[in-house]
């Protein structure tokens, strides 16, 4: 009896230590499973997203009507200011002479010319006679001429001078000829410009405003953007009009300034939200563009005293990590190169970084819950 049952025990010692190793084995190949990883860090390509939207903003501590949109603060104040401006014409003082052409006249008979006959060059630089000339038949006469535009004129070299003035049949018989070059002469002094006065006053405007903002800043505690959303000039002045022979002037104004603030937070909370709205599908917002963050009044309601304000603003989008282009199914089993040129052929895709874990892993392991996908923004 004793020997019959060690040679039972021996058996079930052999099955035991089977099972065992069956047990390891398997424990061992769920630890290499699941302990298998791949970390694919992917830096999107960004691209582009801008919108532009109206915003309600109220300074009376709500907004009526259900309207989404922002609280600010109102504020007034009479500004007076001014800035210099610099002329940018130009006239030239005394004789305005710039020196004498030779007229010819190849008809049968006299030709009169008229004081402040045109003399044209090919160049459309156009001269003026001077004073009333005749020019004798078949014959030829010198005369004193101008610039048309003495502040735009410099010179001109020698040449043939078209009689615009003259029938066309006509202007190939008499004509003249500068045969030295001619060059402004006289003083020449700068004169204020229309064009001038405008700048002038564009800029002083803008004073103004910097002006008036300074003074609603220093009421302000906190992070705000102001805007002026009214401006009623009560008073202009210049000491120089159109024409006058002065270097620069001065240009002087009042008016009565209105500001809203809003909160720059809560702005970019809001520019945020309405740029995020217009994300492609698949992408993300990654971004607000802040050099590229505009807004500026649209309206201003002086008895509700609200606005609208109209606000541009720009970012960046780039793909998401469960965006359908990273199909786990297609990356399992890809060795870490396969990888890299896979998803390197997207245009979402800017750069890809693959690491496997442990040491040993060399290819995508099969479980998908072991891919880890990472968008670097």
């Amino acid at each position: 009896m004793y020997i019959k049952q060690s040679k039972l025990t021996e058996s079930y010692k052999k099955i035991i230590l089977g099972f065992v190793a069956v047990t390891v084995i398997l424990i061992l190949v769920v630890i290499y499973f699941s302990a298998s990883k791949a970390t694919i860090t992917v830096t999107a390509q960004s691209t582009k997203v801008e919108t532009d939207f109206v915003a309600d903003v109220a300074t009376d501590g709500a907004l009526t009507g259900g309207v989404t949109g922002l609280q600010g603060v109102l504020f007034e104040a009479e500004v007076s200011d001014e800035a210099d401006g610099a002329s940018s014409g130009t006239a030239v003082l005394g004789d305005n002479t710039i020196g004498k052409v030779t007229l010819y006249n190849n008809r049968d008979e006299d030709q009169v010319l008229v004081k402040t006959t045109r003399l044209l060059s090919a160049d459309n630089v156009l001269l003026r006679l001077s004073s009333k000339v005749l020019i004798p038949a078949k014959g030829e006469a010198q005369a004193d001429v101008y610039a048309d535009n003495a502040s735009a004129f410099t010179q001109l070299e020698p040449c043939k001078l078209t009689i615009p003035g003259l029938w066309e049949g006509l202007q190939t018989l008499v004509y003249a000829e500068n045969k030295t070059t001619l060059k402004s002469s006289g003083e020449s002094v700068k004169t204020v410009e229309e064009v001038d006065l405008t700048a002038a006053q564009e800029k002083l405007k803008r004073q103004v405003d910097d002006k008036a903002k300074a003074e609603f800043y220093k009421q302000l505690s906190g992070n705000y953007e102001v805007i002026v959303v009214q401006k009623d000039i009560l008073e202009k002045t210049a000491n120089a009009k159109v024409k006058d022979q002065v270097n620069d002037f001065k240009v002087g104004m009042k008016a009565e300034v209105t500001m809203i603030a809003v909160s720059r937070d809560e702005i970019l909370k809001l520019a945020g939200e309405r740029l995020n709205s217009v994300v492609p599908a698949g992408k993300e917002l990654q971004n607000l563009d802040l050099n590229n963050f505009t807004f500026s009044v649209h309206s201003f309601d002086s008895e509700q005293k609200t606005a609208k304000i109209k606000v541009h603003v720009e970012g960046g989008a780039g793909i998401k990590a469960d965006n359908p282009l990273f199909d786990k199914e297609k990356l399992k089993d890809l060795s870490k190169k396969a990888v890299e040129l896979y998803l390197s052929t997207l245009p979402e895709v800017k750069q890809v970084k693959v690491d496997f874990s442990p040491f040993w892993v060399n290819k995508v392991p099969k479980f998908k819950n072991n891919i880890e996908i990472i968008i670097e923004k």
